[in-house]
């Protein structure tokens, strides 16, 4: 029974189905009860009315219904390698040459919608339709959704975008988008759920007829050949063939039911004896309600017990939960105390890092007024040494003076005692040792201030390169205290943010349940370089920057409590917090178009919503990687679709960006790359570090060696110079001593030259005299000048020095503030964290206590239950019940033995019958039903398929009159007159057409070929009117007319169809029909094919 009423429900579904569709009535089963679905589908605005009449009838409608094709699109489909085509929305002409693939247009629209490649007569299987050389093609078709009566439109948008790939190995696929690009589904059920909400009958042969099915319908020359087309084409074929089906069904039942009452005659008589066996055990019904009744006292009896041992769980879960609400006020309280030291804390702390920035500016103004004394102390004592040199120097002179006045007092004693010699010559030799004296003393005068001149230039070189110095060496020591540190694990990669990151994550980890969702970060945590670009670990950094040492927050509290918690780990970095809701995205439109791989290229990530996140905040599917700065340029230069920015490497420690300005000009930045990585790479920190530390080492050698080298040249050239100065010091002795001798000479001769000469040595050393005062005078005014200038400066570097000395004892105090409160906030962390546990525990025992109380309800309801399906509970403790369970099951055991006394009477224990009568009842009640059912059912689905066929000849005559009327509207338009004549017994269909040279209408067989096409496409316009499909396609309908009658049926399709906004029709045609169509009709649309590229075997062979 089961299996024919399924295979009745069945044959109902499918013939009411075929029905509906045929009729356009909804499927209504006998009783008014709708028939079920499988799958409920909301149907399209489509009526059974004409289009024209609903559109005369409603002004100011949508003239364009939704669900026709906007545009199709393919690539590498047959002989299209890239295509693309908008298609109106009422009639279309596809027109060109032979070959230039206008016919796979409409085979790609037939598979696009999810036709097989054997329904399109274009090969076996999909994988031949793919384009010669090719591995994969693609069709996309899009339908419009815009306006009222859409599909989903919330879901899709005001498009649906079909996808159609089609693989050489493995198996074409299907996606269906939404207008904005995202995929909402890949299964071909929903695919057909769409198209038969547009009412696109994709498999319906007169609704796409290719070139082969044109031809057939235009050539079918028998009557029989034309009733086939016509039934196949308006669905009443196969309605007709499911009402068979649904009577064969019908019939099938009727006979298995007629097999089924036999049985349920069977079950009627087992029914009856047990009946009867149950009425000879009447007589022991008291003794059973007895016994029921002390069975039900037992079970009363457990439950008492049962109920006292739930109360003595509910006082212990009482107490439990008394405990749990004090230890959560003690957690409270020590919380609220932890929040207000928090709050204090974040205070203190940012008194810290303004008495920090306090303090480090006091130390830069202290440093420089140090800066300027000791400056200032530099050249005063420079100038000291200059006073102390010049005194020396006057002081020497002073001496010189003396000595030649005694000597010219002495000259002019002797000058009386003597006489004699030639003084002529004495005189000009005296002269011209004076005159090399003095050059000699102004050649090293000026190497004396050339020697000072490189000392200066020496001690120049020495300070010029000691800061350089130090500052490699200062780098080389932190890297190389780094690289031991990672050795030894005592870094990991976190505290390359912050030596303090690592606890801020475990402690984001400890209080996750804080926040609505889970901060994510660093996000160079999550972030690696691919091993293929290495290289460009640093540059990318660089580029990347803040976003790596970012976290990531759903929301604005989440944001308020993670900085927080970093300000509590004492965070020096600054760490941005982006409030942004992770989710995934196709960003494949917005990719650089370039032969260069882009930033996204080289980086993998966690999650694909990482990846979109770093798209949104930093487009680093913009930015393109390029070894050489130059061949950046030339990429700018080309304006590649998407690239916005190029990066280059120069070396280990600096690169370039390269960008386009906004007025086009070129743009190149150097940048410097960061010591630290910030997102993780297959190569190690050390490698890069030792790397680093190497090239420094080489700088320091470098630097040392050309300091050494410049020093060794200046020493060399003082030591030369010295040299010189000792010749030229050793030529004034010289030419001193013969000056002196000659003046010995002289005095022998002339004593009053000797006086002269004296006289003239003596005005020398004055002269000099008076040169060292006044270089004196200047010495002493330029101290003078400086101990002005000292004065305020020593004020205020001694200023400065008590504001640093204030400034630290603050910061002192306010880090000394800063641990006491974090010591007090731990110790109430870990009380609270007691307290916790304390509750925790607390809860464990109290869940364990409600957990055994709610299995204690269970139970006694369960008993409960049990026992009052025996007796109530007022029966079992009545006065005539025994007390104890003792008692009870005494009496339990003589009724007992009573009633088994009674069945051995009988055969069967009371129980057995009590089984058999219920088992024949239920059987016998449930048969009974079924045939009741099935055959209610049987019968209303003969009168529902006596009303079908009713229905389909009501359809049939009204199909084929619509037929008729439209037939003799388009012989109307040549001035013919005619009608359809379909016999149903005989299954044919003969046009009878009258031309104005005729008497009377005959068969359109004994026509012309041109008449007779035209009259074929008549016939095919009548058998579209009654389908009313949205979508229809004809390919290559006037190849046997000739030009007469092709201008004359193209001008009939236009007149018919190019006015239908509820049908978009798409027509194929090699001729060109530019001079027939009106192009200011907006209901047309010519697109004209690109012709076909012919070899020319001429210039092939050449």
């Amino acid at each position: 029974m089961d299996i024919n009423d399924n295979l009745v429900s069945a044959s109902l579904v499918a013939m009411t189905g075929n029905v509906a569709t045929a009729i356009g009535s909804s499927a209504i089963l006998h009783d008014g009860e709708q028939r079920p679905s499988k799958r409920q589908r909301r149907f399209a605005p489509m009526t059974q009315h004409d289009s024209q009449t609903g559109a005369a009838g409603s002004e100011g409608a949508n003239l364009n219904p939704p669900g026709f094709i906007k545009r199709v699109q393919l690539r590498n489909f047959m002989c299209h390698e890239h295509f693309e085509l908008e298609l109106g929305p009422r009639l279309n002409f596809i027109v060109g040459n032979n070959g230039s693939g206008k016919s796979a247009v409409l085979t790609a629209i037939t598979i696009g919608l999810g036709a097989k490649a054997a329904d399109t007569n274009r090969g076996s299987s999909l994988k031949d339709l793919i384009r010669e050389g090719c591995n994969s093609s693609k069709i996309v078709v899009v339908l419009n959704n815009e306006g009222f009566g859409g599909y989903e439109q919330g879901t899709y948008g005001t498009e649906i975008r079909i996808e159609r790939t089609i693989k050489k190995s493995g198996p074409a696929g299907f996606s269906l988008k939404s207008e904005t690009g995202k995929e909402i589904s890949n299964k071909k059920r929903d695919l057909q759920a769409i198209v038969d909400y547009f009412a696109v009958p994709v498999m319906n042969p007169m609704c796409f007829l290719s070139q082969d099915a044109a031809r057939s319908f235009l050539t079918a020359t028998t009557p029989a050949d034309k009733y086939k087309h016509f039934m196949r084409g308006t669905l009443l074929e196969d309605t007709e063939t499911n009402l068979k089906k649904a009577l064969e069904i019908a019939t099938t039942a009727q006979s298995n039911l007629n097999y089924h009452a036999e049985n349920v005659k069977l079950l009627r008589q087992d029914y009856d004896h047990t009946k009867k066996l149950l009425k000879e055990l009447t007589a022991n019904h008291d003794l059973t309600d007895r016994k029921r009744a002390l069975q039900g006292k037992l079970l009363w009896l457990s439950v008492v017990e049962n109920e006292t041992s739930q109360r003595k769980l509910e006082v212990a879960e009482a107490h439990y939960l008394a405990k749990i609400k004090e230890s959560e006020g003690k957690s409270a309280s020590r919380t609220n105390s932890k929040e207000q030291l928090k709050l204090d804390q974040a205070a203190a702390e940012q008194q810290l890092e303004e008495a920090l920035s306090s303090w480090q500016t006091k130390k830069r103004l202290a440093d420089e007024a140090q800066s300027l004394m000791h400056s200032a102390r530099m050249e005063y004592n420079m100038q000291k040494e200059h006073r102390e040199e010049t005194q020396k120097h006057i002081n020497d002179a002073e001496g010189k003076v003396r000595q030649f006045e005694n000597t010219i007092k002495d000259f002019e004693e002797r000058l009386e005692k003597q006489m004699g010699g030639d003084k002529k010559r004495m005189h000009e030799e005296i002269e011209d040792l004076k005159e090399r004296i003095k050059t000699q003393n102004e050649f090293y005068s000026s190497m004396n201030i050339r020697l000072q001149e490189l000392r200066n230039k020496e001690e120049m070189v020495t300070s010029n390169a000691l800061p350089k110095i130090g500052s490699l060496q200062k780098s080389i020591h932190e890297k190389t205290e780094q690289i031991r540190d990672i050795a030894q694990g005592k870094r990991n990669f976190l505290s390359n943010f912050d030596p303090h990151m690592e606890k801020l994550v475990r402690l984001i980890e400890q209080r996750k349940s804080e926040f609505s969702s889970k901060p994510v970060g660093p996000l160079g945590n999550y972030v690696t370089v691919k091993s293929q670009f290495q290289e460009w670990a640093r540059p990318i950094q660089r580029y990347l920057g803040g976003t790596l040492s970012a976290f990531v927050v759903a929301n604005v509290s989440d944001g308020a409590l993670l900085k927080s918690l970093i300000r509590a780990c004492q965070i020096r970095s600054n760490i941005n917090v982006i409030t942004y809701k992770l989710n995934e995205f196709d960003f494949d439109s917005g990719k650089a178009r370039s032969e260069y791989p882009s930033v996204a290229d080289a980086l993998e990530f966690k999650s694909r919503s990482l990846q979109c996140l770093f798209v949104d905040q930093n487009r680093i599917e913009k930015v393109v990687l390029v070894t050489n700065k130059s061949d950046a340029r030339d990429v700018l230069k080309r304006h590649n679709k998407n690239v916005i920015m190029t990066l280059s490497l120069r070396d280990n420690r600096s690169g370039y960006q390269s960008s386009l300005s906004a007025h086009g000009g070129f743009r190149i930045d150097t940048i410097e790359y960061q010591d630290k990585m910030k997102l993780t790479t297959k190569v190690s920190d050390t490698a890069f570090l030792t790397e680093i530390v190497s090239e420094e080492k080489k700088e320091l050698a470098n630097l040392t060696s050309q300091r050494n080298d410049h020093l060794k040249k200046i020493g060399t050239e003082i030591t030369t110079l010295r040299e010189e100065m000792a010749n030229t010091k050793s030529k004034i002795s010289e030419f001193s001593k013969r000056e002196a001798a000659l003046r010995l000479d002289l005095e022998r001769e002339l004593d009053t030259s000797a006086i002269e000469q004296a006289e003239s040595d003596k005005q020398v050393y004055v002269n000099a005299l008076a040169s060292y005062n006044l270089a004196l005078d200047e010495v002493n005014e330029k101290i003078d000048i400086i101990r002005q200038k000292v004065q305020p400066l020593k004020v205020r570097y001694e200023q400065a020095n008590n504001e640093l000395n204030s400034a630290a004892c603050a910061l002192d105090d306010l880090k000394h503030i800063i641990s006491k409160g974090s010591s007090r906030i731990e110790k109430l962390q870990d009380d609270i964290g007691f307290s916790e546990k304390k509750v925790e525990k607390y809860q464990q025992k109290r869940t364990e206590l409600l957990q055994k109380i709610n299995e204690f309800s269970d139970g006694i309801g369960t008993q409960i239950s049990n026992a009052e399906t025996y007796c109530t509970r007022a029966v079992a403790f009545a006065g005539d019940m025994p007390e104890t369970r003792e008692d009870t099951k005494a009496e339990i055991d003589r009724i007992t033995h009573r009633i088994q006394l009674a069945e051995n009477r009988v055969g069967l224990s009371q129980d057995q019958i009590m089984s058999l009568f219920e088992s024949a009842k239920l059987k016998y009640k449930d048969a009974e039903q079924k045939f009741a059912n099935v055959d209610k059912a049987v019968f209303q689905l003969n009168e529902s398929l006596k009303r079908r066929w009713q229905s389909l000849t009501y359809a049939k005559t009204d199909t084929c009159v619509t037929a008729d009327t439209d037939f003799k509207e388009s012989l109307r338009f040549r001035n013919f007159s005619g009608g359809l004549n379909f016999n149903f017994s005989k299954e044919t269909l003969n046009m009878l057409v009258k031309t104005p040279n005729d008497e009377k209408p005959r068969n359109v067989d004994t026509f012309s070929g041109g008449e007779k096409s035209f009259s074929q496409i008549s016939l095919l316009l009548a058998t579209w009117r009654p389908m009313r499909s949205r979508i229809i396609a004809l390919d290559e309908f006037d190849v046997f007319m000739d030009q007469v009658n092709r201008q004359i049926g193209t001008k009939l399709i236009m007149n018919k169809l190019s006015k239908e906004s509820r049908t978009q029709t798409v027509i194929i045609t090699p001729q060109d029909i530019g001079k027939i169509a009106n192009f200011e009709d907006p209901g047309i649309r010519i697109h004209r094919m690109k012709d076909p590229e012919r070899l020319n075997n001429s210039s092939y062979y050449a």
